[in-house]
């Protein structure tokens, strides 16, 4: 089954001072593309965090939270005592010349000059526990994501194969349709005299070949089993769906330009707002 790019997951391990909560939120991307935020970890740990998410995430834009869950009691914080003075060097200087008063707090926060201080090592096992948590939770919420897409293109391929079978029906009838009217008209124009018989159904068939779309119909209804198979398949298919969308574009535009039929113009209308429709969804499959 297909999975959506679209998702979120979050994640905990550990306890007390060694507790690890990741969160992960994916959109959907040409490319894969993974950010990490939080605590600072070091170039291993994100390394091999960052092959394991590659697997799984496999195309998107990624965004990963590491925070770790320490309790005010336990949290240790550092003063910014260079910036505080150059502060301070700042507010005379503004007072010497200018003889206005200003204070610390009219420039910064208190939260400024103060730093939590990060632990100098994080457990990575606990790091990755909590990682395989929120990957699970995200790629849940993908998969029910992509099963919604999946029920939807369906449902609209199968309008697609319906407009297919009627402009296929109305297309069927152009040849018989074309010579009575064109009998008619030459009719009238020869005003009782005799028809050319032969010649009246060598016209015919050259206007009925100009409009045939036999093949175009034959083709799309090709793609529309290739898209029916890829939907079921396991394996990433975002980008073989978008191509195959393309390509069933180009039939039925080709199908509106040869046929003069109204009804069948009427379909290609149709079937190309359902198409564009299909292409939206499919722009957030895996």
């Amino acid at each position: 089954m297909i999975k959506s790019m679209t998702g979120f997951g979050r994640g905990s391990h550990g306890r007390g001072p060694n507790k690890i909560d990741v969160e992960i939120r994916a959109v959907n991307s040409r490319f894969l593309e993974i950010k990490f935020r939080g605590v600072t970890l070091d170039p291993g740990t994100e390394q091999k965090i960052r092959a394991l998410l590659e697997k799984s995430i496999q195309r998107g834009n990624a965004h990963v939270r590491v925070e770790l869950n320490v309790s005010p009691d336990n949290q240790k914080l550092s003063f910014n005592k260079d910036r505080f003075e150059m502060i301070q060097d700042v507010l005379k200087k503004i007072h010497s010349s200018y003889g206005q008063r200003m204070s610390l707090s009219d420039i910064i926060s208190t939260h400024d000059l103060l730093k939590a201080d990060e632990p100098d090592s994080i457990n990575q096992s606990v790091i990755f526990k909590a990682v395989e948590h929120a990957l699970k939770q995200l790629n849940e919420m993908r998969e029910k994501e992509g099963k919604q897409i999946q029920d939807d293109i369906l449902k609209r391929i199968k309008y697609l194969q319906n407009a297919i079978d009627s402009a296929e029906h109305i297309s069927g009838n152009f040849k018989a349709e074309k010579q009575v009217q064109l009998q008619e008209k030459i009719s009238e124009l020869l005003n009782g005299e005799s028809l050319d018989e032969s010649r009246l159904i060598q016209e015919v068939a050259y206007l009925a070949d100009r409009a045939d779309v036999t093949e175009e119909i034959v083709r799309c209804r090709s793609h529309f089993d290739q898209l029916h198979s890829y939907l079921d398949r396991e394996d990433p298919v975002g980008k073989r769906i978008n191509f195959l969308i393309q390509e069933i574009g180009r039939e039925i535009n080709t199908i509106g330009s040869k046929s003069p039929q109204t009804d069948v113009t009427n379909h290609v209308i149709e079937m190309k707002g359902e198409l564009e429709k299909i292409r939206e969804q499919a722009q957030n499959i895996l």
